[in-house]
């Protein structure tokens, strides 16, 4: 258990501090699993246990990769001061669809049974986009049905990315029509809605909605447990090095850096490392050609320790997303580059908070997706430019600090909170005196 945490687990209301809650945070993927959100919300437990709230976390096994689908935990544990119960699930691969649909299904009954049959209701409960709009809605139903509060926590918005996706069934057709009238119908009933930029509250509006009740709060740069690893990139050489960190997928855009790569002759020094797997990485390396190995490298699946190592090792970090998909999802990757005090390279559209950000914090420069020769030109005038990168590096770290550290992130967590009474609860007063973005 952390230190300072203490255990509310099952206390009755009588014996919980005034102004505590029971909460249930409900996620497909949760610590030690290896997507950005399990080890956030890890970190959100913990902190709404220390304020004395009874927290449960309700998962499965961790399964997201193929590494972390041996690591079993206890069907129920008790970890920093919060439980965590995992429950059962069809074991599963990306290319076993069947497998996959089905666990949809039995992770809607597990939220269901949860949260319907508990004796003990739950006073405010929380889930996240995974898997997409039916764990919202159903979340959504049976809490209300007990006569809670649900917090709809919108890492991305559904269908939406399935249609700029190009997805043949989520994205087009009679299904993509009922799964937007299902995500609207629980943005309407949840207490709040949680989005992670001013471009996805924008994208909420334009389905019809009412913001009253949608609220901004962007996720927090990641710490690993063990200190970052050293020596992930190789050898220093002296040459500027851009990171790409994350999956490896058709959103990314990834081709026009390797376009931007051939346009930069040996001698400019710049060479760049791609970390992580995923669908696009067969032909990423086919497209690097002679280059690869040389100054295009691929890393694989690191863990998060070495993720963290390697972007303090780089100069630049690229965030880069297809045209539209900005405007629906935030790259997580953003605040913990910034954390480790790498300045940006975005490839996404101008208008974007998250371009207009990289101008106004002065913490990297922006290209438009696609746009090889503009990639190529800023990375040639930075690389020659140690003194104005040495100020981004600076710039970003105050960033960070500021607004995308966990502390920073928890205070407006319990800004959040506090906001009105949630019912079988009296609300402890805000600490943080700041206004939620």
């Amino acid at each position: 258990m952390a230190t300072g945490a203490v255990s509310t687990i099952g206390l009755s209301s009588a014996d919980r501090l005034p102004g505590a809650m029971r909460i249930l945070l409900i996620h497909r993927y949760f610590w030690p699993d290896s997507p950005p959100y399990a080890s956030m919300l890890r970190v959100i437990a913990r902190h709404l246990a220390e304020q004395g709230h009874d927290v449960t976390v309700l998962t499965t096994q961790p399964s997201y990769t193929r590494e972390t689908s041996q690591w079993k935990r206890p069907r129920v544990e008790e970890m920093d001061g919060f439980r965590v119960v995992r429950k059962w699930m069809f074991p599963e691969s990306k290319s076993n669809w069947l497998a996959r649909i089905a666990n949809v299904g039995v992770f809607l009954f597990h939220i269901l049974a949860h949260i319907l049959l508990r004796r003990r209701r739950y006073e405010l409960v929380t889930a996240s986009t995974m898997p997409p709009v039916v764990v919202g809605a159903a979340a959504c139903g049976a809490t209300r049905l007990r006569r809670g509060r649900f917090l709809y926590h919108c890492m991305d918005l559904y269908p939406e990315v399935a249609e700029l996706a190009g997805s043949r069934w989520l994205g087009r057709g009679p299904l993509r029509g009922l799964l937007g009238w299902l995500d609207r119908r629980t943005c309407r009933k949840a207490w709040r809605v949680l989005v992670l930029s001013q471009d996805m509250q924008a994208a909420l509006a334009a389905r019809g909605l009412e913001t009253t009740n949608i609220r901004i709060l962007n996720n927090f740069a990641l710490e690993a447990e063990e200190a970052p690893s050293q020596g992930v990139l190789g050898p220093d050489q002296g040459r500027f090095r851009v990171l790409f960190a994350g999956n490896l997928g058709r959103f990314q855009g990834l081709e026009t850096v390797l376009e931007a790569a051939q346009k930069l002759p040996a001698e400019a020094g710049i060479e760049f490392h791609f970390l992580g797997d995923g669908a696009a990485k067969q032909s990423l390396e086919q497209q690097a050609g002679e280059l690869l190995g040389e100054r295009v490298h691929f890393h694989g699946f690191r863990p998060l320790a070495d993720a963290l190592g390697a972007m303090r090792e780089a100069d630049l970090g690229i965030v880069s997303l297809q045209p539209g998909i900005v405007s629906v999802a935030y790259p997580s990757k953003t605040m913990t580059y910034l954390a480790a005090g790498l300045p940006i390279l975005a490839m996404v559209e101008r208008q974007s908070e998250l371009a207009e950000m990289v101008a106004r914090e002065e913490v990297g420069f922006t290209v438009e997706y696609g746009d090889a020769d503009g990639m190529a030109q800023g990375l040639r005038a930075i690389a020659a430019d140690r003194a104005r990168h040495t100020q981004w590096r600076r710039q970003a770290e105050r960033l960070a600090e500021r607004e995308f550290s966990a502390q920073a992130a928890l205070r407006r967590w319990d800004q959040l909170l506090a906001e009105d009474e949630v019912p079988g609860a009296t609300m402890v007063p805000s600490r943080d005196a700041d206004r939620l973005a």
